[in-house]
């Protein structure tokens, strides 16, 4: 039996066939410290070993996206949680000092809708609408969508 060792725990366990090489046997193992190596996968060919491999790498790129949706997930619940702890009139005071109307739209319609139309009522009633940036909400605001639209 021979072993050669692959990075992350994993082990390639070959049990050769003398009579005929080509039939020889591929474990890939899981090796913990301390614990007896799990069989991963076993298989017959080198190319069985390669389309397992290929599907190993597969998997293991599909974790990598589950994590990183996970991460997107908790960073938009981090996201409404400071939302939900904002005022209307903090909202409404970083929307002035954006540095465009763009950016100024953009900023109102990354608001969750219910926050949206916290926002505008606020707006709508406690702001100027014949200075500053009160007018321009005013005429871009969509009252179906709860969105500023350019």
């Amino acid at each position: 039996m021979k072993s050669s060792k692959a990075p992350m725990g994993l082990d390639l366990e070959i049990q050769a066939n003398a009579a005929d090489p080509s039939r020889s046997t591929f474990e890939i193992r899981w090796k913990r410290e301390g614990a007896t190596p799990t069989v991963f996968v076993r298989c017959g060919s080198v190319d069985e070993l390669r389309q397992a491999v290929r599907d190993l790498v597969r998997n293991l790129e599909g974790l990598v996206h589950r994590a990183e949706e996970a991460v997107q997930t908790m960073e938009a619940q981090q996201k409404a949680d400071e939302e939900n702890s904002m005022s209307p009139s903090d909202i409404w005071q970083q929307m002035e000092q954006a540095s465009s109307e763009e950016a100024m739209f953009a900023c109102f319609n990354a608001l969750s809708e219910p926050k949206r139309r916290e926002v505008a009522e606020w707006i709508l009633t406690h702001v100027s609408m014949f200075k500053g940036r009160g007018p321009i909400f005013a005429e871009h605001y969509n009252i179906v969508t709860h969105t500023l639209d350019e």
